[in-house]
């Protein structure tokens, strides 16, 4: 690993990947964006998992979280959920039970709702 060094990566201008080794990339678009992406494969499936934007995230960095990424991914985990869960977002299906249980006590039944009543047989 380590194909890539830091002075490589601040000079690097044509659009393209860039390979480091062990699935860690960096991707410079036709706008001269560059981010990170590491890229795994699990059973078969291929996966590009992005790390941050270059100007954020330095080599060495991008290095240890593709290593997290490449763990998660070994030990039956989705990387992406779990950076989630470690940001506090809940999922669609807790958001759905967080918004239900707020407002059931204002949600009534056929009967109570005037416009729905008329729709009751």
């Amino acid at each position: 690993m380590g194909r890539l060094s830091a002075t490589a990566v601040k000079a690097a201008k044509q659009p393209g990947r860039y390979g480091d080794g062990d699935g860690l990339y960096l991707l410079i678009g036709r706008t001269g964006a560059r981010s990170w992406v590491c890229r795994v494969q699990k059973d078969g499936k291929r996966r590009d998992i992005g790390l941050g934007s270059a100007k954020k995230v330095s080599l060495a960095l991008a290095r240890e979280r593709a290593a997290k990424v490449r763990t998660q991914v070994e030990v039956g985990l989705d990387p992406i959920a779990e950076r989630r869960k470690e940001a506090g977002i809940p999922t669609f299906r807790e958001a759905a039970a967080i918004v239900f249980a707020e407002n059931k006590k204002n949600w009534g039944n056929a009967r109570r709702c005037s416009s729905a009543s008329s729709f009751a047989g």
